[in-house]
């Protein structure tokens, strides 16, 4: 059953997502640490309205409680850990990203893991790119493109059942749509280390994709190369999935990882 609420009960929460957001916004690097009198002086709020809020906010360890003082909780950390992550992933291929697309002239991506959904973080395009396919923020099927199996191959079970459970959609006509089928991928995706979907998000499009490793050895992101059958041929494949795996080893050497041979050496 849906449950509707009523217009004056959203402008009720909405007002105080809002008034939540502006005192957590004065937690800043010159002055981390506020009180109650404080806050409600800086923001011309009531104090028992303020009180109540920042109560809530430390429910959720958004913020931490020091004596009669709050400072930044756990969770706003665990969310500026993420959001650097994904600059520093975008920063760290940039110019990566531009030698490839120059080197096989066709458009190349970073991608990540978000939900049952990939993200585009970074994009180059090349002088003619695949019109439509993708752009910076703009979401897919984890399973229909050759970036999210990657990070579906290398990532945790669980993700994987989500997205099985959720139903595996058909957009192009080789979308993997059997459950089965697409476990076998995954594990060979991770045994040879990249991706290749042919006809799977849209019809005549060509994606190779390999996996980028952070500093623990996790892969947090993708690179991906797409174009059409017709640019990337059978007998170009072979060379589009060694210069993909390069850069994505890049990107990789960029944000702190070792290849394990590397390890075998100290």
């Amino acid at each position: 059953m849906i449950c509707i609420i009523p217009t004056n009960k959203k402008t009720s929460v909405l007002q105080s997502v809002q008034n939540g957001l502006q005192i957590l916004k004065l937690f800043t690097i010159e002055k981390p640490v506020w009180g109650i009198t404080e806050i409600a002086n800086a923001l011309e709020m009531n104090k028992s309205s303020v009180s109540r809020l920042v109560s809530d906010l430390t429910a959720e360890s958004f913020l931490q409680k020091e004596g009669n003082k709050y400072s930044p909780g756990f969770s706003l950390l665990s969310i500026s850990g993420v959001i650097t992550s994904h600059l520093e992933i975008h920063r760290e291929s940039k110019d990566i990203l531009k030698k490839l697309v120059s080197d096989l002239e066709e458009s190349a991506h970073v991608a990540i893991l978000e939900g049952i959904e990939i993200t585009y973080v970074h994009k180059v395009e090349c002088t003619n790119p695949v019109p439509l396919l993708s752009s910076i923020g703009k979401k897919n099927p984890v399973s229909c493109t050759s970036a999210g199996k990657v990070l579906l191959a290398f990532g945790k079970k669980n993700i994987v059942d989500s997205i099985i459970r959720e139903g595996l959609p058909r957009m192009g006509p080789n979308s993997q749509t059997d459950p089965e089928h697409l476990i076998n991928q995954l594990r060979q995706i991770k045994e040879q280390g990249y991706s290749i979907c042919i006809d799977e998000m849209h019809d005549n499009v060509v994606s190779i994709a390999a996996p980028v490793r952070d500093y623990t050895g996790e892969v947090v992101a993708a690179v991906s190369v797409v174009g059409t059958r017709d640019r990337i041929q059978n007998y170009e494949i072979k060379r589009f999935t060694g210069r993909v795996m390069e850069a994505a080893n890049e990107v990789s050497l960029r944000l702190g990882n070792i290849p394990e041979k590397e390890w075998s050496l100290h």
